[in-house]
């Protein structure tokens, strides 16, 4: 029996009254005996009772014990002095006794301790539990009441209405590369108003001898609050390393704190597996979460396809903190990035633009997963690895040597070499975008082939690509628009030497030799379209406007295109609209038509 005493409306102290054999000769002499032994086993270090005198001014104790010839009264006092603590010392008959027992008077707190004392007698009844957990949940605990006025609790009934589900575990702890240890975990939910502490909720006690040694709010760790609106959990760990382990006032544990920790870690890995499926559904909220952000701020589109991997990442605590979610996001985008600049950085030094080109994609395809994207995502990225190539191949070759990429490594890339439209399955067999979007939408095109392949003719000549559109709405202006022919020469990035001739006379000639074909052809011989007085062309050089082009220009109607970086004109004879594009030009326009592509897949950067 535990009996508050109240002075007015506050506790000062308690009376603790028990039936035990009492204190007897052996055991008194015991209790006289500083850091005793006696209690071992039971893991007693015999320095508990100082800890009566740490709170209160003194306690008084009354025992009535068996002896030979009936029952004895034993009765003094244990105060706090340096030479006497047991004063007022009586021995004698314990007249009308019937059997044993201890009264132990403890009252008036001292000063630091008055305002610590709950003021509710069920607050001072759930403080009881908390500390004598282990005890309390091994079913071993003696019955114990505590009276307060006209409130009584019975501590065993008021614990077991409260815990709505237990379950014990062994956990294997890892405290170093060569040692475990095992423990065992007595997992318990209970009502959350059993909760040893105010504005926490999820409690792990490192139990020794069936007694709480330290208690952790677990609520961080586990990333968890009530369990089904509420329930909170409570975990013992109790084994044979904590009891070896206590110190004398049963407050902490003597090993290094690097093991305590590595304890703590290991325990709630149990408690997380014990709980797993409320923290499911706190995995589930994180997700939520984070897919809102996605929707407010779309640079973290990427993050659709890591949703998994990166909510998992995310502390336990974090479901329904959205501005923790972001940052953690940010960080992640920032990360991205920086691996796209090395992949980036790695295709320079490429010797095979085809190969690498693929390697590219799927570097990118593992932070753009088009099963959940659609294609756009595949697409998109494939658009962001063949610009990072074409930069590259727009400088040295070889460096050393000062030697540039050939023009038909622009050309292949942009397209396939040597064949027709006919012989392409779909859009995603050439980089024609990289020109001109429009470009996709061709009636006939052809790829460095003989005109003889496609024209009525017997020249042997090869325009680099000609598009022929009878039908296309993307280069129609009107209605009365005549058909149109795009030609496209590719120049070596940064040629100097013009021996011969000059790319715009060279694309013009192409136009005569279209103009006395009259006729397309597919490969089997199809009349695919007539060239008429009505078809325009225009033809677009991609070169790089060198001291040495410059040169070979002088005298054609051309001026320099709005933006100063390339050139363009109209030419009576043949009629044809002629663009020259520097390969600079050339991949910024290309980067700038797809922009909002890459930022909406977060490939920007």
């Amino acid at each position: 029996m535990i009996s508050a005493i109240r002075e007015a409306t506050n506790i000062i102290g308690f009376t603790i009254e028990d039936n035990g054999v009492g204190f007897t000769d052996e055991n008194y002499k015991s209790f006289q005996t500083p850091d005793s032994r006696r209690k071992i086993g039971l893991g007693g270090k015999g320095v508990g009772r100082l800890s009566w005198l740490r709170v209160f001014g003194g306690a008084s104790i009354v025992s009535v014990y068996q002896a030979e010839g009936g029952f004895l009264s034993r009765a003094f006092d244990f105060v706090l002095d340096e030479s006497n603590q047991l004063r007022n010392e009586t021995n004698g008959q314990a007249t009308g006794a019937i059997g044993p027992r201890t009264i132990i008077k403890l009252a008036r707190y001292r000063s630091e301790y008055v305002a610590r004392c709950p003021a509710k007698s069920e607050t001072i009844a759930q403080r009881l539990i908390a500390h004598f957990l282990p005890i309390l949940a091994s079913g071993e605990c003696p019955s114990v009441t505590l009276s307060d006025g006209s409130d009584s609790f019975d501590l065993i009934s008021y614990f077991k209405e409260k815990v709505k589900h237990t379950e014990e575990r062994d956990a294997v702890i890892e405290i170093d590369e060569d040692r475990t240890v095992t423990l065992k975990i007595r997992h318990m939910k209970c009502d959350k108003d059993i909760r040893p502490r105010g504005q926490h909720y999820n409690w792990m006690f490192l139990c020794a001898h069936d007694r709480s040694v330290t208690e952790q709010c677990i609520d961080e760790q586990i990333g968890l609050r009530l369990l089904d609106g509420e329930q909170i959990y409570i975990g013992c760990v109790s084994g044979a390393h904590l009891n070896d382990y206590v110190n004398q006032e049963r407050d902490g544990f003597t090993f290094p704190a690097a093991e305590e920790t590595a304890i703590r870690r290991g325990v709630v890995s149990s408690v997380r597996e014990y709980l797993d499926s409320y923290i499911a559904i706190s995995r589930k909220e994180m997700v939520r979460n984070t897919q809102a952000l996605i929707q407010e701020n779309p640079q973290f589109l990427f993050l659709k396809d890591e949703m998994c991997e990166f909510v998992e990442a995310l502390p336990l605590n974090s479901a329904g903190k959205q501005e923790e979610i972001f940052v953690s996001m940010s960080r992640r985008r920032y990360r991205r990035q920086r691996e796209f600049k090395r992949l980036s950085d790695e295709i320079k030094t490429a010797p095979s633009h085809a190969e690498e080109i693929k390697k590219k994609v799927d570097d990118y395809m593992k932070y753009v997963d088009d099963e959940k994207k659609g294609a756009l995502a595949e697409y998109v990225s494939k658009r962001k690895a063949i610009l990072d190539f074409l930069d590259a191949l727009t400088a040295y070759e070889d460096a050393t040597k000062r030697r540039q990429h050939l023009e038909e490594s622009v050309h292949a890339l942009i397209c396939p070499m040597r064949i027709d439209s006919t012989q392409i399955a779909s859009i995603e067999d050439h980089n024609l975008w990289l020109l001109d979007d429009r470009l996709a939408f061709f009636n006939f095109f052809a790829s460095d082939k003989e005109a003889r392949n496609y024209l009525d003719t017997a020249s042997e000549e090869r325009p680099d690509l000609a598009f022929l559109y009878d039908s296309c709405l993307a280069w129609r202006e009107g209605a009365q628009s005549g058909d149109k022919v795009v030609l496209v020469e590719f120049k070596r990035p940064g040629l100097e030497a013009y021996r011969d001739e000059d790319p715009i006379r060279q694309a013009l000639r192409y136009v005569n030799l279209i103009r006395s074909s009259k006729t397309f052809r597919d490969k089997d011989g199809r009349v695919v379209s007539n060239v008429g007085d009505r078809t325009s062309f225009d033809c677009f050089i991609v070169a790089d406007l060198t001291e040495g082009l410059r040169n070979k220009l002088i005298g054609l109607p051309l001026q320099p295109t709005p933006d100063g970086e390339g050139m363009f004109g109209y030419t009576d004879n043949p009629k044809a609209f002629v663009e020259i594009i520097p390969f600079a030009k050339l991949l910024r326009d290309a980067k700038a038509r797809n922009s909002a592509f890459f930022a909406q897949l977060g490939l920007n950067g």
